[in-house]
Order: C-alpha cells, then structure tokens, then sequence
C-alpha cells in the first residue's frame, strides 16, 4: 500500500489497563484490526474503500433489478462537489471569514448543482450495477484470516446503493450488500474498466476512495455481554475513580472496551439499542462480527492522529453498519445490522 509510514494513524495510548482491574476481563478478547481508511488513489492490489477491486474480467459483475424509477443523484456530480470543495478550502479563508475561498466560476457551478439536487435524478429502470464498497486482503489486515474460507484471502465487499431490500442480509437502515471471497492469486487477468451504478440513493453511500492503514488492537465486549456481577463492580469502579481523582472516569464501555471506525473483527457496539444477538438463518448458530463501517473513528478517546475523523464519506445505518457472519460455515448468508 503506498502510504508514508512516518503519518501512520494510530489509537492514541488508552487511558489506562482494564484488565488491571478487572482481570477475568482477559477471558473476553478478542484481537481487531482498525482500518483507519485516508483518502488516496488505491490500486486494485491494494486493500480499500471506495477503491478498485480485483475483479476477474470473465465473471459477471453483480446487479440489483430492484429499484425501477427510483430517484437519487448521479456520482460525478457527488464527486464533483468534493472536488470544488476540497479546492476551496486548500484556499485562504476570506477576509470577512464567511465561507470558504470559491472561485466564481466554483460558486456558479456549485449553485447548480446545488439546484439539481433538490430535483432527483430518476433510473431508467435498467440493472444497477453494484457498487464497489471495499476490499481486504488477508495480507494487510491481521483479523481477516480468522474469518476466510479454505484458499480464501481476499474479501471483496460491494453494495446496492439504494435501501428497502428484502434478501436475507437486509438492514432497513443501510444497503442490501454482498460479501465476495476469492483467492487473489487465481485473478490473472483481472477487469481493466469497473462498472458503477449511474445513480445513487444518497451521496452518503458513495464512499471516497480510500488507502487503508491497518492497525490491531484488543477489545473487549460490550457491557451487555458481560455477567452482571462483573458490570456492577466495572460501574462501582467508574464511580470510586471520579471520586477519588476528582474528574471523570475513563468509562469502561466508551473509552476502554470497543474501537469505533471502520474494522475488520473484534466486538460490535449496541449503544443505539438494547443487544440484540445475530444468528445464522441457515443453522441457528451465533454470529461473528467481520466488519464494521462507521460513519467516524473519532468518538471519545479514540480519535487517531493524526487524520481526519470521518474519512470516507459513508454513513449507513445511524453511526454504524455492521456485518455477520457464520462461524460454523462461511458459505452461510451473512447478515447486516444498524446501530
């Protein structure tokens, strides 16, 4: 991956050692890998979001035939915005510090756009290619080989870039997405030209194309997870700590247990909800988290620097869109969730 090692983003040092505490919390690990995705121009040996796949040139890219006269905005003028945007705020700010430094002929242009939005585009009705969300190889994310089928090391995950899907995976608060694994080295002659959706639900689901700079941690499982004897005493650890230093604590379930941003493995927040546990609908079994797409990686302690704290543009579900997967067999349907 082409990146300057020297501007890495990594999770600032946590404010202290849960397991000091509270040893028996070692038993509830898990290793996760955090994505930290910066906008770049990835290649399709690289692993990314928003990024071009390793697609074999002779397999059928997948469609959605769902969305007949559906209404949404095309990607060049999203794309198009952000780059007059970038271009604006690179200059310096006006003397008044209203706005951002536009040209006339940006101002002018961003007006129509502007305008254009506020009257959809409509489909024609044809298959929408799906769009190409991102794709991991093994070698780059530590946490990826723990969940890859025999021979597998490469995750390719794309997604219907309109909601309202009923196929099994369905989150009605994010896209229908699909989970492709494959070797990489058995892609020889891989697609030149990638399709792309001409029209999008939202902008939010476009996402920036972005380098990734992985990074493993450990976690540990959300509150809800825990036996309540131990959570009781976490919550008494928390209110003696304050007292006794006289400010807030690092609290266990925001600062000390789950990362947010985007990342492959580890344990999922339920701070939108009660916990809600995710089975297999082919086999009953409990699910695993793989990967998690967050809107920001910067809420609490655990903004990395350096870099900015919502990267890629996407925002599906309220803060987080997550993916499941079955450990008993990875060719069971995965299943999507919102938080």
């Amino acid at each position: 991956m082409k990146h300057d090692p020297d501007s890495r983003p990594t999770t600032p040092y946590r404010p202290l050692d849960i397991t000091v505490p509270f040893p028996e919390l070692k038993d509830h690990a898990r290793t996760a890998t955090r994505l930290h995705p910066r906008p770049g121009a990835p290649a399709v040996g690289d692993s990314s979001v928003g990024g071009p796949l390793l697609w074999p040139e002779g397999e059928a890219w997948p469609v959605c035939r769902e969305h007949d006269g559906a209404r949404g905005v095309r990607p060049w003028r999203v794309r198009r915005q952000e780059e007059i945007l970038r271009a604006a705020r690179a200059r310096p700010r006006p003397a008044d510090g209203a706005g951002w430094a536009y040209t006339d002929a940006e101002r002018a242009e961003m007006q129509v756009m502007t305008e254009a939005g506020g009257r959809p585009d409509r489909h024609d009705g044809s298959p929408l290619p799906l769009l190409a969300l991102a794709q991991f190889y093994a070698r780059d994310v530590p946490d990826l080989a723990a969940f890859a089928p025999p021979g597998a090391d490469l995750l390719q995950v794309l997604w219907c870039p309109f909601g309202g899907h009923e196929d099994g995976s369905y989150s009605h608060f994010g896209p229908s997405t699909r989970l492709f694994w494959r070797r990489a080295a058995d892609v020889t002659n891989p697609l030149s030209a990638q399709p792309e959706p001409p029209i999008v639900e939202h902008a939010r689901y476009l996402p920036v194309p972005c380098a990734l700079h992985p990074e493993q941690i450990t976690e540990y499982p959300w509150a809800d997870y825990l036996p309540p004897a131990l959570v009781e005493r976490i919550d008494a650890w928390e209110v003696a700590f304050e007292a006794r230093a006289g400010r807030a604590a690092p609290t266990y379930q925001y600062d000390l247990s789950l990362a947010p941003g985007w990342k492959i493995g580890g344990w999922e927040s339920w701070h939108r909800t009660d916990l809600m546990r995710v089975h297999c609908d082919a086999c009953g079994a409990g699910m695993r988290l793989l990967l998690t797409m967050d809107s920001c990686e910067s809420q609490a302690s655990w903004g990395p620097f350096p870099g900015p704290g919502c990267p890629t543009g996407v925002a599906a579900g309220r803060d987080e869109y997550r993916a499941f997967v079955c450990p008993a067999d990875p060719a069971h349907p995965h299943r999507m969730s919102a938080q």
